[in-house]
């Protein structure tokens, strides 16, 4: 009897000590990262033998654990899109770089122009505020495009913890496979912790999912079900590659199969975590503001160019563009998957019709080889709408691809397939392209470059009203106008409910022309072709009475042309989508610009919230995971107490067997 209460003194105690060994390995590990608590579990020995064993087994609840990582994938997202986007928000936010207040100075200088039009002075102040508006559409442009070089090395960064981490879990795979006959439960424990630790850093990049087999293997997977590591401690990368365009870089899984690597399209919308927190951001914040502010920059400075170029300046000489577009062509940036050869197209900027354009990138897709389509993309490289609903254009001869958005394509070399593709990146970097194309103060070009009058020996009450100028190329010939132009109209009288004209050309070509209404008076008239200027003859002309149209040179205090100019700070010269170029999907330079900041400010708004949200989630899932697997000290410190008086009862009982022991000896002496 005294053997076995030795015996069970001793191995309780042994149990007890380790209990105490773990206790006090808790307490130290308090403060350190992805530490597991542990704790004793007693086994009994059979027959009242007291304990068998004392085993060490980590206090975790694996789903718990799971959901402590998916909230920790939100939390990553969400403020990586937040401290990103909120760097535009504020640099939009700044008063000093507000791009609309620079245009409405701009339109406000025009208009203060336009009351002393020969003013070489007020011409100076409206040049230097065309200038300071590049400058502050340039500076914008460069810093989203220092935003751009950032995000693209901090997303490299990102890639390269991630795949040293799944590197590390890999490896940690491997050691648990080859120890897991040998080790003690301490090592294995140690090198678990060391993994879940590290799964929980991946969790911070990615949006990850987990399956351990039963030897406590892990496979760990993207949200989207690649597989980033296996089991037997393999594992895939991600990696970055810039096609079709090397100056954005899109993620790609490298997939070991059958000894080849293989790559693997990601899709960037879902890979969660810091690193899908950056690519949002980058599609829908970065992105399109610069896509936003070149349509913003061409718009302003083509509709400025096209009521420029309609006017004459102070010396008498039709107006020349105020702004030139540098780089007005851009590449068209092949796929890595297209069959033909040398390819080559270029895409220029349409003069006067920036209207049409919009702030999107396009795809060209070649149907077959000689013809294709030009059609706008979302942020995630979609097609906007069905593509069939797009024109088909011909290469050759070229028809006219991408006249619809304001774009001329020129297939400039190669071969080209069916299915191959292109895109095109027009507005990116356009604002940080625009300069001023004017030297002089009386460049611009204030006056109409014609003028009406009635003739002074008229008897009528007629007079002839110019409607306007919309073109200077049929009509006009080196600051003059051309033989094509009507001079003159000569008011024959009325008969049968209509009007006799004759329309003279400069040239003396003199067509006849018969009405019932005399507004618009020339684009009734076909063989006058494409006019340039419209006329229309109001009140009561007499027979016989004549009215000129000559060019208006000398006419320094006419400053019709810059009403026009002025003007355009409330027209409609922008548009908002794809869609179709009406009225309804048009808006002012004001609004694009308003559109820009708001939908920035939008999304960094929404995005506050959201981190807000995902930071408490967090929280609380951190809070319900580490009460199970956390260190408390007061609950290690009733341990201790509780341990110790155990190790020292069952010390006790050893005493107590050692006196019996001694007693039964000396009773038989």
């Amino acid at each position: 009897m005294s053997f076995d209460l030795i015996r069970i003194g001793a191995q309780a105690s042994q149990g007890h000590q380790r209990s105490l060994q773990v206790t006090g390995n808790n307490i130290a590990n308090i403060n350190t990262p992805g530490y597991v608590r542990e704790r004793s579990l007693y086994n009994e020995a059979p027959f009242g033998g007291g304990i068998s064993r004392v085993e060490v087994e980590r206090l975790i609840d694996k789903f718990t654990q799971r959901q402590y990582w998916t909230d920790t994938s939100r939390h990553g997202y969400s403020q990586a899109f937040l401290e990103e986007s909120g760097k535009i928000d504020t640099a939009l936010g700044n008063d000093e770089a507000n791009i609309n207040a620079a245009i409405t100075k701009f339109f406000g200088m025009m208009q203060d122009l336009n009351d002393d039009p020969a003013s070489i002075t007020q011409r100076e102040l409206v040049m230097g505020q065309a200038d300071a508006t590049l400058a502050q559409m340039r500076d914008m442009s460069d810093f989203l495009q220092n935003q751009e070089r950032l995000f693209n090395e901090q997303l490299d960064l990102t890639v390269s913890r991630a795949n040293t981490l799944a590197e590390s879990i890999g490896e940690i795979n491997r050691q648990l496979d080859f120890i897991r006959q040998n080790a003690s439960s301490g090592e294995r424990h140690t090198l678990l912790n060391e993994r879940d630790e590290k799964i929980r850093e991946l969790s911070e990049l990615v949006n990850i999912s987990t399956l351990e087999d039963d030897n406590g293997r892990l496979r760990v997977n993207l949200s989207m079900g690649q597989a980033l590591v296996l089991e037997d401690g393999t594992y895939n990368l991600m990696a970055l590659k810039g096609e079709p365009d090397p100056d954005r870089p899109e993620l790609v899984a490298q997939i070991l199969s059958g000894g080849n690597q293989l790559e693997q399209g990601i899709d960037e919308l879902k890979v969660g975590g810091e690193l899908g927190g950056l690519l949002a951001y980058r599609a829908e914040v970065l992105e399109p503001s610069q896509m936003k502010l070149g349509q913003l920059a061409l718009g302003f400075a083509d509709a400025v160019n096209k009521q420029q170029q309609l006017g004459m300046d102070l010396d008498d000489e039709l107006g020349s563009p105020i702004f030139t577009f540098d780089g007005s062509m851009v590449s068209a940036n092949p796929f890595p998957n297209n069959t033909g050869t040398n390819q080559q197209i270029n895409v220029n900027l349409v003069d006067g019709d920036l209207n049409r354009l919009v702030a999107n990138n396009f795809e060209i897709e070649m149907l077959t080889a000689n013809t294709y389509r030009v059609m706008p993309i979302d942020a995630g490289g979609d097609i906007v709408g069905n593509p069939t609903d797009y024109p088909t254009y011909t290469v050759t001869p070229p028809n006219g691809g991408g006249e619809d958005f304001g774009l001329s394509i020129d297939f400039a070399g190669g071969t080209f397939n069916a299915g191959d593709r292109f895109i095109v990146k027009p507005t990116k970097s356009a604002a940080d392209n625009i300069q001023l194309g004017i030297n002089s103060p009386e460049d611009i070009a204030l006056a109409s470059p014609v003028r009406v009058t009635d003739n002074a020996n008229n008897e009528g009450q007629g007079t002839l009203q110019l409607e306007g100028v919309n073109g200077v190329e049929n009509f006009f010939d080196n600051n003059a106008l051309s033989d094509e132009a009507p001079v003159q109209i000569n008011y024959l009288g009325f008969n049968a409910g209509q009007h006799e004209l004759e329309i003279v050309q400069n040239d003396g070509t003199v067509l006849t022309h018969n009405t019932a209404d005399m507004t618009d008076l020339f684009s009734q008239i076909p063989a006058l072709g494409d006019i340039d200027y419209e006329v229309s003859l109001l009140g009561k002309p007499s027979a016989g009475d004549v009215f000129n149209i000559d060019y208006n040179a000398g006419a320094i205090n006419d400053n019709s042309n810059g009403l026009e100019l002025a003007a355009l700070q409330r027209e409609r010269v922008l548009r908002r989508n794809p869609e179709n170029i009406s009225v309804d999907n048009t808006m002012t330079l004001s609004e694009g610009y308003g559109r820009l900041v708001s939908d920035v400010g939008n999304k960094v708004s929404q995005a506050r919230t959201a981190e807000r949200v995902s930071g408490s989630m967090l929280e609380q899932s951190k809070q319900f995971y580490e009460s199970t697997s956390g260190v408390s000290l007061e609950e290690e410190a009733a341990n201790l107490i509780q341990y110790e008086q155990a190790f020292n009862a069952s010390a006790r009982v050893i005493t107590v067997a050692q006196q019996i022991f001694d007693t039964l000896l000396n009773s038989t002496r």
